[in-house]
């Protein structure tokens, strides 16, 4: 199959470019002023059958000319070309000088009734030509016109589905807004109506009921602060690092979440090995996510007597200081599809889950310059793997250390 060329070239049509040079070489021994006579008759009928030759192979190759105006081109330079040929090959005999009607025949093939009628084909197959090619071009006007309309409708089309799209993507960002301020929410309400449970459940002395209160103030005074965040949601929130003591931040949420522990029947196990375990971060974005994790890990945990375990390491990776903080349960393991890094937004294994719980954890840890991973305990359960830089400006990756991250959770 013959390969199309590129749109603009001679080489559309075959043998173009080496017609015109062997053309271009017959005109100039043409217009030479004083050739050898048996030259001159040659060269004229070469000029002629490479014409012919080129019109014949040009239209064979090509539908859209194979019609009368072609035809009628052909036909007139086969006849200069017969005509002029004849004449070459009269002279090149010597027969001009035989009869007077030799002499009459080579004029009349030069100049005379078959140089005429050849021009003459050639000027109606031109004639015939032209308009045939004013129609193509109005054709083609009114069909780039066509294609213009489409192609504005199109946009049309393509501008509104756009807006359409940023429409949805709007919305669906709202309502992912709004069911992780609603998962938000419902953490510190949960912990505050099972501590009110746990309350009203039989009486109580006044340090307990002093401890329960606390508990409670403190849950209704996180839920203020949602709501707070969701009125500041305009304003890009500015973290405020400080050093936090992995041992005190632990025992902050564990206490936080000793009742609802108590609740599922599930023991909490702190620890951290020294107190000199600290980082640089923001204290509230932190204690935000370790409260997730720690409430998923109590939920998914046994709820016969079951444990969580919260532990810290101090680890290097890529030669950075890092702080590695694991939370570990006893449940059934994390399924597939929130195994390490992936963890899709409203996934849940949970009746009444949002799914929402460990994609937040993954942006906080994301804004704190860490890494959250989860994976399989070898013992039954699941790890969730908060990784964090010590230093606030160091981040707390290096390219390729997954397979690290999972040595340090198996060892931390």
């Amino acid at each position: 199959m013959r390969s199309a060329a590129p749109t603009g070239e001679t080489t559309v049509l075959p043998g173009t470019r080496a017609s015109c040079a062997l053309l271009t070489v017959l005109t100039i021994l043409m217009a030479w002023p004083s050739p050898p006579p048996l030259l001159g008759v040659l060269v004229r009928a070469g000029y002629f059958g490479l014409l012919a030759w080129f019109f014949m192979r040009t239209t064979a190759e090509s539908p859209a000319l194979q019609g009368q105006p072609m035809r009628l081109v052909r036909g007139g330079f086969l006849v200069l070309t017969l005509g002029f040929g004849l004449s070459a090959a009269i002279q090149i005999a010597g027969l001009e000088m035989v009869h007077p009607a030799v002499t009459y025949l080579c004029a009349t093939c030069e100049r005379g009734a078959m140089f005429l009628l050849g021009t003459t084909l050639v000027s109606y197959g031109l004639m015939l030509w032209l308009p045939q090619v004013l129609l193509s071009h109005r054709l083609l006007g009114e069909h780039n016109a066509r294609q213009s309309g489409a192609l504005k409708q199109a946009e049309s089309a393509r501008s509104m589905l756009e807006h359409r799209l940023v429409e949805a993507d709007r919305r669906g960002m709202l309502g992912e807004l709004a069911a992780t301020i609603a998962h938000d929410l419902r953490n510190p309400l949960t912990i505050v109506q099972g501590t009110a449970e746990s309350l009203c459940r039989r009486p109580r002395s006044q340090q307990e009921i002093a401890d329960h209160t606390a508990v409670i103030r403190r849950n209704i005074d996180k839920a203020d602060r949602t709501i707070q965040a969701l009125i500041d949601l305009a304003k890009p929130r500015r973290q405020e690092p400080s050093k936090v003591a992995a041992h005190e931040l632990f025992g902050e949420v564990a206490d936080l979440l000793r009742v609802e522990a108590k609740r599922r029947h599930t023991t909490l196990q702190v620890a951290v090995p020294h107190a000199g375990l600290h980082l640089v971060t923001d204290r509230t974005l932190l204690a935000q996510a370790l409260l997730n994790l720690v409430l998923n890990a109590i939920q998914a945990g046994r709820s016969d007597g079951g444990k969580v375990r919260l532990h810290a390491r101090a680890v290097h990776l890529g030669g950075r200081s890092l702080l590695a903080l694991a939370i570990d349960d006893d449940g059934t393991g994390p399924p597939p599809e929130i195994q390490r890094s992936t963890f899709p937004p409203f996934f849940t294994t949970k009746p009444e889950g949002t799914g929402l719980g460990l994609s937040s954890c993954r942006r906080i840890a994301d804004e704190l310059g860490g890494a959250l991973r989860l994976y399989p305990r070898q013992r039954g359960g699941a790890r969730a793997l908060l990784l964090l830089p010590q230093d606030h400006d160091s981040p707390a990756t290096a390219p390729n250390a997954d397979g690290r991250l999972a040595c340090a959770s198996t060892s931390c």
